[in-house]
């Protein structure tokens, strides 16, 4: 160790304290959070005013923001809400009168993302009013893709280089490459810290005038970004001493570290199960990203230089084979672990992202192997053409990976395929309600395969139907599937099911109940309902 190292290690101890406690976060989540019922149930038609809402998700979540629009229009705040495992159980105004209620909800999943949706149910009868936007504006988003993509830039560039110049570099870096590292670092410093604003409108479904509000900062700080957030700040700044400090190799190699683990802090890919490999794959990852990114600007440099270009490629081409071995390694894992099967590469929005991202990647590691095996022979030889050659593929990989990094912000919007997966394997509960009967119904997996679809069915007063048969009929008219019609098995009392549903196609499908009230009567029941997989996540809704 070199003399002063001892003062770089009380530097660097912040940084060391923020890493551990991130490693020791709580592991156990599944997926990105989904309601799967709540009570009333979504489109209910109850008569009396319940005193409480319950919603259950697929996993805990923490409150954000509920609100309830009355039948009037006008929209009020929930505030007293427990949070109880994976419910949330939300106290009502005790002066509700008849008509139809939306409440809206917005809630944090563990992944760190806000999750927000609405539903439904009336007092006595349903009745018409205006429903309330839900979401964040293509605005905050577009700025937060644009913050996340300066943050991937300071952290891969910006502190990969810091740790090029201390481990690889055989002389100081020039001027110019100095200052290009320290900008990329100083604007990444700069996007972590709008990036929590930016959060908290996001989690709080805010229009981007409310960024200097402070409860929308404490809001993004609450969430789990918050902790990325931190880590990233310490990376980004022990990179900047180190860059000050020239040949600084602890603080760099700290900074390296703190790149891994603000990665790992937060995140869709680290709530994969197992975590036990689902963090540690992505710690590894991003380290092994900012050292080859990070590399690509000041090693350009290097060939330009007579003097460093000859020591600086041989260290360089020594060390990348065993990073890019860890880099393919950790994606692989990564991208399995998000996947769940291999058709959502194209049957989903993630899986479409990582192709694009996949092309860039395999074109970039063409062009790295042509630099290797070609062109860095020949510049190790003393060819200049060769040099000047290398340059300009260097500056074209800096390219290809601007637009890698462009395509992971955009991961920030699109749940990965087992978080899709994982919401659908949730039971679904419909409500529908008429005049002359209402039906429970309940779409939950069978054993072995299929679904089973449970249907409870009352008159329209509330009291007990006497049916003779309930038959369940689900059409897809949009995919050319016929009406499928499968008649229900009664359990005892109201209760009917219908078991080993096996579908043709998944999402939307049109679903009517017929009960058969006698010879001469029967009631139809109709709805919309969403199974299988259902609808795919778009990045820019």
């Amino acid at each position: 160790m070199r003399p002063g190292s001892a003062a770089h290690l009380v530097r660097g101890s912040a940084f060391v304290v923020a890493f551990l406690i991130a490693a020791a976060r709580p592991i156990g989540a599944e997926a990105h959070a989904s309601l799967i019922r709540s009570e009333p149930a979504n489109g209910a038609v109850v008569a009396q005013a319940p005193a409480s809402l319950k919603l259950a998700f697929n996993e805990p979540v923490s409150p954000l923001v509920l609100r309830l629009v009355d039948v009037s229009g006008q929209s009020i705040v929930l505030k007293d809400i427990i949070a109880a495992g994976n419910e949330l159980i939300v106290a009502l105004p005790s002066d509700l009168g008849r008509g139809t209620r939306i409440v809206s909800w917005r809630v944090i999943s563990l992944d760190g993302h806000p999750v927000g949706g609405a539903l439904t149910f009336s007092v006595g009868a349903p009745s018409a009013i205006p429903e309330p936007q839900i979401g964040a504006d293509r605005t905050v988003r577009l700025a937060i893709w644009a913050g996340r993509l300066m943050l991937y830039i300071g952290l891969f560039s910006g502190v990969g280089g810091a740790f090029y110049a201390a481990w690889i570099a055989t002389k100081p870096l020039g001027p110019n490459t100095r200052r290009l590292l320290a900008a990329a670092l100083e604007c990444g410093a700069a996007a972590v810290v709008i990036s929590v604003g930016l959060q908290g409108l996001d989690a709080l479904a805010l229009p981007l005038s409310d960024l200097f509000d402070a409860h929308v900062w404490m809001a993004g700080l609450a969430t789990s970004y918050g902790w990325t957030a931190g880590i990233a700040v310490l990376a980004l700044v022990a990179a900047r001493v180190a860059l000050r400090i020239r040949n600084d190799q602890l603080l760099s190699s700290l900074a390296l570290l703190g790149v891994g683990a603000a990665l790992a802090a937060s995140g869709h890919a680290v709530v994969a199960e197992p975590q036990l490999l689902s963090r540690p794959a992505v710690l590894v990852h991003g380290i092994a990203v900012a050292f080859w990114v990070g590399a690509l600007l000041p090693l350009g440099a290097a060939v330009q230089c007579a003097e460093r270009r000859v020591a600086e490629l041989t260290r360089f081409s020594r060390v990348i084979p065993a990073v890019v071995i860890v880099l393919i390694a950790s994606g692989a894992v990564l991208a399995v672990l998000q996947l769940g099967r291999f058709d959502a590469l194209w049957t989903t929005d993630y899986g479409l992202v990582l192709c694009a991202k996949l092309t860039a990647v395999l074109l970039l590691m063409a062009l790295a192997a042509l630099n290797r095996y070609a062109l860095t022979r020949r510049v190790v030889a003393g060819d200049v053409i060769a040099a000047r050659g290398l340059v300009r593929a260097i500056a074209v990989e800096l390219g290809i990976v601007l637009v890698i990094l462009g395509l992971v912000a955009t991961w920030r919007f699109t749940p990965p395929p087992r978080s899709v997966a994982t919401a659908a394997e949730a039971a679904l509960h419909v409500h529908i309600h008429t005049d002359r009967a209402m039906a429970d119904i309940t779409v939950s997996p069978a054993e072995g395969a299929g679904k089973r679809i449970s249907i409870a069915v009352l008159d329209g007063q509330f009291g007990p139907l006497n049916a003779k048969e309930l038959t369940v009929v689900l059409a897809k008219p949009a995919a050319g599937i016929e009406p499928l019609r499968m008649p229900a098995t009664r359990l005892e009392g109201n209760n009917w099911q219908v078991d080993q549903v096996v579908l043709p196609a998944l999402g939307s499908w049109d679903a009517r109940i017929e009960i058969l009230v006698s010879d001469f009567e029967k009631i139809v029941l109709e709805d919309r309902i969403e199974l299988g997989d259902g609808p795919r996540w778009r990045s820019w809704p």
